[in-house]
């Protein structure tokens, strides 16, 4: 009987574990696909990453990255700013 009840104590903890991590994961996900649609979406290498998603998974670590981002320009990149919140220094 003890058994069953340190099991089923077990399972809740980690569906509990599971699912705050599920949550992490997706809130992470949604923000690469934001700044995904805000690039050109050329997927031309031209920044140095293989793509618009490695661009957009690495302006996640550091906005500044954005600006290597070639084609972004005009007001796609003002929505950018905006998005990630960054003053232009004028």
């Amino acid at each position: 009987m003890i058994g069953i009840v340190i099991l089923t104590v077990l399972a809740l903890i980690l569906a509990y574990v599971l699912v705050n991590v599920d949550a992490k994961l997706n809130e992470v996900d949604l923000n690469i696909k934001e700044i995904e649609e805000l690039l050109p979406g050329y997927n031309c290498g031209a920044c140095g990453f293989s793509g618009c998603r490695a661009m957009s998974e690495a302006i996640l670590k550091d906005k500044q990255v954005y600006t290597k981002c070639r084609p972004l320009r005009g007001k796609a990149k003002k929505k950018m700013e905006e998005y990630l919140q960054i003053e232009e220094a004028n």
